[in-house]
């Protein structure tokens, strides 16, 4: 019975135990789990987030200041300087520094107003706000300005006003070439032009500096401090030649004057060879040191009146918040307008100088020969044309070979060259200019222009033969600027489609190369002996066809020019305006091509009763700028006889010597004497020595006797043709200079005179007069 009992207890040790263990492993199960959540958190904060949580620690104990890295200098091909970075100074405010310092903030409201010129109540205002840590009361401000705000903290032991390095974008030559360079922002980041295609170079990296701080956002004394060195950016060179560039800038912005040009200008010059852009320049223009200001009065005004219309309105009503959406509108689209780069940005109707590349290819793959013969009647139906097509010259220039096709710039002859081309070797030839593609200029913002579709132009059942009659002399097309001059400069140099470059070189802050553009050749696109005879051919039109406007004496000049109409652009009845853009392509020397040289004027105005077109406007335009640039190119000015008149002869001391050895002198210069009085001696001379004559010119040499001293009146000579203006000028005992169009013809007549008319000047004084074709065609 006993051992009965003992049976049934073990047993029940046994149920017990077995109940405890199971228990246990409830428990410990239940505890695992409990603990689980806890011990991943852990796992995440310490291991796995160990790195975000480390640098939040780090955040919440230390303030890191950022110092603005030097940002690279712009310079020209001669080292002149575009763009440069001058130190300046940000001041700011920390709103909780000055509580716990319990700072006066009158006396730093007064002083600081003072001496930044900020508003009083501004900076109390800021002082106070708490929200922010970073209270920026001035920006940009110079160092010696900055210098005053330091001795002030210092004085008076200020804690809580702050100076932080930054710098200021500079551009000394002011609007010169803005839409080239462009300009920075606020944030010091490149916006347009240079600055924002080699922002990356330009730009630098930002230093820092880290300091420790308290839970109360105090500086800790004997705190830790970490300066990290900004590193500059690179400098930039690029192929610009500033000289270049204000010479065209000078010319095209008289240009706009003289001619009362509505829309602007465009122009470019370029290295032929190379593609190296020289000069790139869109007028009008805006000085990037204030890039926001907008600086064509006529804007200007219609933003201003939009500003006082609105703000005449209730502030809040529909009205208001109409008018002020129209003035920001208008704000940004006038800003934007001065920032484009129209040169490879904007497409345009090339007209008539287009014919360089349709002639060109028709003689380079045998279409035509120098030979060929067209006759233009002023008007003709051609098979697959709906409309008659007209010749600028409404009565015809009746029968002419090739060379005088290009010279009269005949739009009938060149519809028939356009023929024998054919819609696919036409359009194949085009596409091989480079007209259906980007020039890959390294420049931002870079358009293609619009053409025909191919199956368009090949297609005689459609529309194709009036596209190509058409798409010859330039007509219902678009391209940019610079395809067109890339496209003509492959005419001249031997035949090769060049890749233009702005940017010659970057260099490191040390001086190093870290990037350097060369000449890159795309393609061939015809033969280098067509291109020679084009050469021959585009230098006959300044010298015999319609762009004699654009000659300058002792320079071989060859070009094309152009008058489109903008067919695209309506008035405020839905019809065209007829606006017109006159063009003209120049090259030079022609029997070694090295420059390009486009000009564009956008909507000469009616107003001024000047015949509009390329011949009259944009030719003596680009020969204003070849006769500033060549000499300075280095390019060397050969006359003929007939040239005479248009060469600067310096006249040399004559007195003291003898009627002899005046006339070797003279004739070594170009010169012809004539003596007055009887003396063995020269004792006086007209004009005196170191001034400048025509060649061919006669000096008045006085023997024994002083030459008398009169002044005389400078007449009008606009108007006159050369005979004319020759004996009003030497009836007064003046000499003329002959610029522009050296042919003697009724037609060609004086433009414009160097000198004022009724200006008191000495007998013996050079007139420098600028003739012109006043009936030009394009």
């Amino acid at each position: 019975m006993a051992r009965k009992s003992r049976k049934k207890e073990f047993a029940r040790i046994r149920a017990d135990s077995g109940q405890h263990r199971r228990i246990l492993a409830v428990m410990a199960v239940l505890g695992i789990l409990a603990f689980l959540p806890a011990s991943l958190q852990l796992y995440q904060l310490m291991i796995s987030d160990y790195e975000y949580y480390a640098n939040l620690a780090l955040r919440n104990q230390t303030r890191t200041t950022y110092v603005t890295a030097h940002r690279g200098t712009i310079y020209d091909r001669n080292m002149n300087i575009l763009a440069h970075s001058q130190t300046v100074e940000n001041i700011y405010l920390d709103p909780h520094e000055l509580k716990q310092s319990k700072a006066d903030l009158q006396l730093i409201a007064r002083n600081l107003g003072q001496i930044l010129q900020v508003d009083e109540e501004k900076i109390i205002r800021l002082s106070k706000d708490l929200t922010k840590r970073y209270q920026q009361i001035a920006a940009n401000v110079e160092l010696s300005v900055a210098s005053q705000v330091r001795s002030f903290i210092n004085e008076h032991h200020i804690s809580g006003i702050h100076l932080e390095p930054s710098s200021k974008r500079t551009y000394p030559y002011g609007s010169l070439a803005a839409q080239v360079i462009g300009f920075t922002n606020a944030s010091n980041t490149g916006s347009e032009g240079i600055e924002a295609s080699y922002n990356r170079y330009l730009e630098g990296t930002a230093g820092k500096v880290i300091t420790t701080k308290g839970n109360n956002e105090m500086d800790m004394p004997y705190s830790f401090e970490k300066y990290v060195q900004a590193i500059p950016g690179c400098s930039v060179v690029l192929t610009l030649d500033t000289t270049v560039q204000a010479c065209l800038e000078k010319q095209m912005a008289a240009a706009i004057a003289r001619y009362d040009v509505q829309n602007g200008a465009f122009g470019l010059v370029m290295e032929v060879k190379t593609g190296k852009i020289l000069a790139m320049a869109t007028l009008g223009n805006y000085d990037p040191n204030q890039y926001l200001e907008i600086a064509d009065p006529d804007a200007l005004e219609k933003t201003e009146q939009l500003k006082m219309s609105y703000l005449a309105l209730p502030e809040g009503s529909q009205a208001y918040e109409q008018g002020k959406a129209a003035y920001e509108a208008a704000v940004t689209a006038a800003r934007l307008k001065q920032w484009r780069n129209r040169v490879l940005s904007d497409g345009y109707e090339p007209g008539s100088t287009f014919k360089v590349l349709t002639m060109a290819a028709a003689l380079d793959c045998g279409a035509i020969d120098l030979k060929t013969s067209f006759h233009c009647s002023g008007s003709e139906k051609i098979p697959g044309r709906s409309q008659l097509l007209h010749c600028w010259r409404s009565t015809g220039h009746g029968s002419e070979n090739t060379a005088q096709a290009l010279q009269n710039s005949c739009n009938l002859a060149f519809a028939h060259i356009a023929l024998k081309l054919g819609g696919e070797r036409f359009y194949d030839y085009v596409s091989r200019f480079g007209i259906m593609e980007k020039t890959g200029i390294d420049l931002a913002g870079e358009s293609k222009g619009v053409f025909f579709s191919k199956e368009l132009i090949v297609d005689t059942d459609k529309w194709g033969t009036a596209s190509l009659t058409s798409g010859s002399f330039g007509q219902t097309f678009k391209l940019t600027p610079l395809q067109l001059v890339r496209a003509i400069s492959s005419v001249v140099n031997g035949g090769n489609l060049m890749e233009p470059y702005i940017v010659s070189e970057v260099l490191d802050a040390k001086g190093n190369t870290v990037l350097q553009q060369e000449p890159t050749l795309v393609r061939q696109v015809i033969s280098t002996e067509t291109s020679k005879t084009m050469c021959q051919l585009l230098e006959s039109v300044v010298s015999e066809g319609t762009a004699k406007n654009a000659s300058v004496a002792g320079f071989s000049i060859g070009g094309k020019t152009g008058t489109s109409e903008k067919i695209d652009i309506l008035d405020e009845n839905g019809q065209p305006t007829l606006d017109k853009i006159v063009s003209f392509v120049g090259i030079a020397p022609m029997d070694n091509p090295e420059y390009i040289v486009l000009v564009a004027l956008d909507t000469p105005s009616r107003s001024t009763g000047t015949y509009i077109s390329g011949g009259v406007m944009a030719a003596p335009t680009v020969g204003a700028v070849m006769a500033d640039i060549l000499p300075y190119l280095g390019v060397k000015q050969e006359f003929s006889e007939e040239e005479a008149a248009g060469k600067t002869v310096i006249v040399e001391n004559l007195l003291g010597m003898t009627q002899k050895e005046a006339d070797k002198v003279l004739k070594e210069s170009g010169l012809t004497p004539k003596y007055i009085g009887s003396g063995e001696k020269i004792t006086g001379q007209i004009p005196a020595a170191g001034n400048g004559v025509p060649g061919n010119s006669q000096i008045l040499l006085y023997l024994g006797e002083e030459p008398p001293d009169i002044a005389v009146e400078v007449p009008d000579f606009t108007g006159m043709n050369r005979q004319q203006a020759s004996d009003a000028a030497g009836a007064l005992g003046l000499y003329i200079l002959v610029t522009g169009n050296q042919e003697i013809s009724p037609q060609v007549v004086v433009t414009s005179q160097d000198v004022l008319p009724k200006t008191k000047v000495p007998v013996g004084t050079t007139i420098k007069l600028e003739f012109k074709d006043s009936k030009a065609p394009d």
